[in-house]
């Protein structure tokens, strides 16, 4: 029975030194030796690291901290360890491992060395660093709120709250529809914008917000639906930019451009009724003239007949 048991054990420890990076230490964190795997992970043969202590693969600023001594305090005291740690190659690259330090422990359950079982896992971590960079820098410039699929608030920066002016124990638990004006809350739009939402789909576009203190506020925003890897709905991400004093200005200069366009028309039509008067005095001119043409022909006329009469008297 013993035999069984014990081949059983080494089959499993055979399966961890083939699919995990093994390494063991003693209580003072001095290296005893190392399987293939670690030592490819971190770059360096075992006879380069058997006998030096855990710390030349940590981090210096880490290695001089109070955190690096409380560790393995606590793995001295038999306390297992666990979590993703940083570590530093042969060649000084930053190593993660996904690792769990195990302590040993001796026949009176003293802990008597600690093996660590870890994973090289620093491909996702850069691209979950990556990621964390490019959600701080939009965190950074833009109004982010975050909901449920019914619309309930779930979360929202700091920018998101200057724009709308509300803190954030204020808005969490609560509906979107504390930012519409009621006009808009109870109409069957807003409820097919969030029936989409809920479905998946995705909307962007100028939308008009209302603030706590009842100011409209304008934002250019998309609504971004976020899915589990098996493609279930866990939330939806807004990300906003203010855009008010663009739409604000944008509003009077139209209205300024209506200002101008009804001036234009009035002097159009004043231009035209001047126009028509003009004509009009032209007519009325040549009417005039013709009359006095005819006063004065007539006026010949009699002249004529004044002399002829003279010149019979004579």
């Amino acid at each position: 029975m013993a035999f069984v048991f014990d081949r059983s054990l080494t089959s499993k420890l055979a399966a961890l030194d083939r699919s995990q990076a093994v390494i063991e230490f003693d209580l003072d964190g001095k290296i005893l030796t190392a399987n293939k795997n670690f030592c490819d992970t971190l770059g360096y043969p075992l006879d380069e690291i058997r006998g030096k202590p855990h710390a030349q693969l940590v981090d210096p600023a880490y290695r001089d901290s109070a955190a690096y001594q409380e560790f393995w305090a606590a793995l001295r005291s038999g306390t297992f360890q666990a979590g993703e740690f940083k570590r530093i190659g042969k060649d000084g690259r930053e190593v993660w491992l996904q690792a769990t330090y195990n302590p040993i422990l001796g026949r009176g359950g003293k802990p008597v060395r600690v093996v660590k079982f870890a994973s090289d896992v620093t491909a996702q971590v850069m691209r979950t660093i990556a990621y964390e960079g490019q959600i701080n820098a939009i965190n950074r410039s833009q109004a982010v709120i975050e909901f449920k699929s019914d619309g309930t608030i779930l979360t929202a920066n700091d920018n998101f709250l200057d724009v709308i002016g509300y803190r954030l124990d204020e808005i969490v638990g609560r509906h979107h529809s504390l930012f519409v004006e009621p006009t808009v809350r109870d109409g069957a739009e807003y409820r097919t914008f969030w029936n989409r939402l809920a479905s998946g789909q995705y909307e962007m576009g100028e939308f008009r917000r209302l603030a706590k203190d009842g100011h409209i506020v304008h934002i250019q925003a998309s609504y971004n639906p976020v899915f589990d890897r098996d493609g279930r709905l866990l939330k939806i991400v807004k990300f906003a930019t203010d855009v008010t004093a663009l739409v604000q200005d944008r509003e009077r200069r139209a209205d300024l451009q209506q200002t101008m366009v009804r001036d234009l028309n009035a002097i159009a039509d004043a231009s035209s009724n001047v126009s028509y008067q003009a004509g009009q005095a032209a007519e009325s001119s040549t009417r005039v003239s013709g009359e006095i043409q005819a006063v004065a022909s007539g006026a010949e006329q009699l002249a004529a007949s004044v002399a002829e009469i003279s010149g019979q008297v004579t």
